[in-house]
């Protein structure tokens, strides 16, 4: 099993009993080093370092962001490994997904163009209300979008990836529950300045690894606690994070701009379909798009207060 090469990284923050849970799912798969790297608040930091002591996991503290998270696992991987996993603590695996895994990395690890390999989420709504939307003709045509599951377009909005019926190669992965050749990350880190939340980290670090990725479709995974976001910050940081990756990767800033409208436009449609509460995110991606425009006219790298 590819497990016994790998370490594992997981950020957490305020669930220890999630990170158990998710803990007891992996305990046999023999993993060579678990990482757990904590920012919780103090009531709680007690209870995961205690978790960390059962499963003879190590355990570092870091302040709330993901990236930075991330970042301090990778800095303790011991060289020994050949793999690194990244797993969010409120995952669930299927009972086969680790063997399942298993054969699609020993059939591509020769493969020089593959940096890594995701799970497949199953995700019961994973369409939404106006998905005809991002993936019409024009939207195609003008690159703000695609058909296709796991693409990246030159306006630097990406597509999901869920519910697979078949292996798949793709341009980005989840880092919430993925897989990396460690001699092709070993040099790389999360971008920090993508603020606490992290948003598109792991959008970015794809990226930034210039290769491709396989999705083992067999292989699946569960996301229950997903939240659907709606707050005005969120709103400003999903369009202000993005912009900052068109900057970063030379990707099309006019592309960019129109899928930012459609973004705003979509927001605003979901106030009178889904949830009222959809305005506070329309205004926040409103706010988003001048912040970037005003940005892209005075020729300034980003900064914002939201992060």
């Amino acid at each position: 099993m590819f497990t016994k090469e790998t370490a594992l990284i997981i950020p957490t923050r305020n669930r220890p009993n999630l990170l158990r849970n998710l803990l007891l799912q992996i305990s046999k798969k023999n993993f060579n080093q678990i990482i757990i790297v904590d920012s919780s608040d103090s009531i709680n930091k007690f209870k995961v370092k205690n978790i960390c002591k059962i499963f003879f996991a190590e355990y570092y503290t870091s302040y709330p962001s993901t990236s930075y998270q991330r970042n301090i696992g990778l800095n303790k991987v011991k060289i020994n490994n050949k793999f690194i996993m990244f797993a969010d603590d409120d995952i669930f695996f299927f009972k086969n997904s680790f063997s399942e895994m298993n054969k699609v990395i020993k059939y591509n690890i020769k493969n020089l163009h593959i940096a890594g390999f995701g799970f497949n989420l199953i995700n019961s709504n994973s369409s939404s209300n106006f998905d005809f939307l991002k993936k019409s003709w024009l939207a195609s045509k003008l690159n703000l979008y695609s058909n296709e599951a796991g693409k990246v377009t030159k306006s630097g909005w990406h597509t999901k990836i869920t519910n697979l019926k078949s292996n798949k190669v793709v341009d980005w992965l989840y880092t919430g529950a993925s897989i990396y050749k460690y001699n092709i990350i070993k040099n790389i880190r999360f971008d920090i300045t993508l603020g606490r939340y992290s948003y598109l980290e792991d959008l970015d670090f794809s990226l930034m690894l210039k290769k491709k990725f396989i999705i083992a479709y067999k292989a699946k995974f569960i996301h229950p606690n997903y939240i659907e976001r709606i707050t005005f910050v969120f709103g400003i940081i999903e369009i202000v994070n993005r912009y900052k990756l068109v900057q970063k990767h030379n990707l099309s800033k006019f592309s960019f701009f129109l899928g930012a409208f459609l973004r705003f436009f979509i927001s605003f449609l979901l106030i009178f379909i889904k949830n009222y509460k959809f305005i506070f995110r329309s205004f926040g991606n409103f706010i988003g798009i001048l912040n970037c425009i005003l940005i892209s006219l005075l020729r300034i790298p980003i900064i914002s207060r939201y992060k």
